[in-house]
């Protein structure tokens, strides 16, 4: 029988890194479930899109301004002397400022000049401190990341993320506003950085402003690209409430779309986290770096297929009548797209994966080649969508899973001509047996229960999956 082998002392301190990684995105992950089950329920389909919309714009901004600090962080961090990681961390801090102001400013702009609805302005610009608070709290998780301290990111994050949930929610029960539930969870934001600061130098020293050119140029033009990929990713999420809200409705078809599109950016963000802390392992200079990168690619790519498949399988089956169960009837059509088009969370994990390949590789222009096509595809299927009239929900998630499809396929080309190549059998094995177990369900759902032929095409995953798996043992043992 084959054995596996016995992890490195590297290996060893990347799971120990990414563990506790996953442990913070299981609580937030959990957390956030249970916010947005109660407060859907206790504000409404369309309060619950007006909420979103609001925050979109910050996220938007955040995702930007963060100008790809933290994976530039995790890839420069284990090239830098020690006596540089100082001044490293410092100039990256003093850049997380002047970049979050910023994009709260824009925010504040944006909020003034392009919202006609006085109470979603507001809510627009109470959530722009987002940017400069989180943003500065993202940085000091990111050098707890790169320090491999990430067990500090879940200490100084699950009290105050656990106030922050018991907060809104005790004041949307209580009829309170959306002002005031906003005001209420910036003030949260803030007592989170606090406590993040104080745990930095607590346990691993001072942290100052200052500014090192040579590291400033460093972040600015090596985070320049990831920006403007950062900016793609924005536009293919959370960047699509805002076509809803101009070109559809600011009504129950918001509400709708930021349902789904919460849920995907609450686990695509998770799988970010997690994965995230897999860098330094990837990007360690050591004989067997490709050797390293290689099986990390393919082991991506049968989890994603494999593991995103059974979940839409299963997804399919339980989530319209678990998020009427847990929402309320005004949320059924919600529960039906998002059961619909869960495969989706297949190609965003690979892009949220595979990236950290090219970003190890150094390969930055490539990483944002894939999601310029993939970006591109999603305009296209916007303008053409909105010039026949035929903007929809499910033609617009339809164009989401295609652009995301797109960078995909440019990541695995991008990365093969890098010397990190699946093979071709693996590259066609993966789909194929995806699509066996989507027909196989189909196909057995007139002669059995729909719950049965779902799990005949799980069962069919789980065997390939182990198979996979053997195959590995047996290559490691030989």
């Amino acid at each position: 029988m084959p054995s596996i082998r016995p992890l490195s002392h590297h290996a060893r301190r990347a799971l120990h890194n990414t563990s506790f990684q996953g442990l913070t995105q299981i609580w937030y992950l959990l957390l956030r479930a249970i916010y947005v089950i109660f407060f859907a329920r206790l504000v409404g389909l369309e309060a619950y899109g007006q909420y979103n919309y609001a925050q979109i714009w910050y996220l938007i901004a955040l995702s930007v301004t963060g100008w790809g600090m933290h994976e530039w962080l995790l890839t420069r961090w284990q090239a830098v002397d020690k006596e540089q990681r100082q001044a490293l961390a410092d100039t990256g801090l003093a850049l997380r400022v002047l970049l979050g102001t910023g994009g709260t400013l824009l925010v504040l702009c944006c909020a003034v000049i392009l919202e006609s609805d006085p109470a979603l302005r507001w809510l627009i610009m109470i959530y722009a401190q987002g940017v400069v608070l989180r943003g500065l709290t993202a940085w000091l998780h990111a050098l707890f990341t790169s320090r491999e301290r990430s067990e500090l990111i879940l200490y100084t994050s699950m009290p105050v993320s656990l106030l922050e949930v018991v907060l809104a929610l005790g004041l949307a029960w209580a009829g309170y506003s959306l002002l005031v539930i906003a005001l209420a969870q910036t003030l949260c934001w803030w007592l989170g950085l606090a406590a993040t600061w104080w745990a930095y130098r607590q346990h691993l020293g001072s942290l100052r402003l200052s500014w090192q050119p040579a590291f400033a140029r460093e972040f600015l033009a090596g985070g320049a690209l990831l920006a403007l990929a950062s900016a793609l990713l924005a536009w293919m999420g959370p960047g699509l409430l805002v076509a809803v809200r101009h070109y559809m409705d600011d009504g129950p078809t918001l509400g709708e779309a930021a349902l789904v599109i919460q849920v995907l950016l609450m686990l695509g963000q998770a799988l970010r986290m997690v994965t995230n802390a897999t860098l330094p392992f990837l990007t360690r200079p050591g004989e067997d770096l490709t050797l390293r990168q290689r099986g990390f690619a393919s082991q991506t790519w049968h989890v994603a297929l494999y593991l995103g498949g059974a979940g839409y399988l299963l997804g399919v089956q339980v989530l319209p009548s678990l998020t009427i169960r847990l929402l309320g009837e005004s949320f059924q059509q919600a529960g039906i797209l998002l059961a619909q088009f869960s495969w989706i969370l297949i190609p965003l994990g690979l892009v949220q994966t595979l990236r950290l390949l090219l970003i190890g590789r150094g390969l930055y222009r490539q990483f944002l080649l894939a999601l310029v096509l993939g970006g591109a595809v999603l305009g296209l299927a916007v303008a053409v969508l909105v010039g026949r009239e035929a903007l929809s929900l499910p033609s617009l998630f339809t164009g989401l899973g295609l652009a995301y499809a797109a960078s995909v396929v440019v990541m695995l080309r991008q990365l093969a001509t890098a010397g990190i190549a699946l093979s071709a059998a693996t590259i066609i094995r993966g789909p194929l047996v995806l699509a066996a177990a989507v027909a196989l369900s189909h196909i057995a759902q007139p002669t059995v229960s729909a719950a049965s032929a779902a799990l005949l095409g799980i069962s069919l995953l789980a065997l390939a999956a182990l198979h996979h798996w053997w195959q590995e043992s047996s290559r490691g043992a030989g």
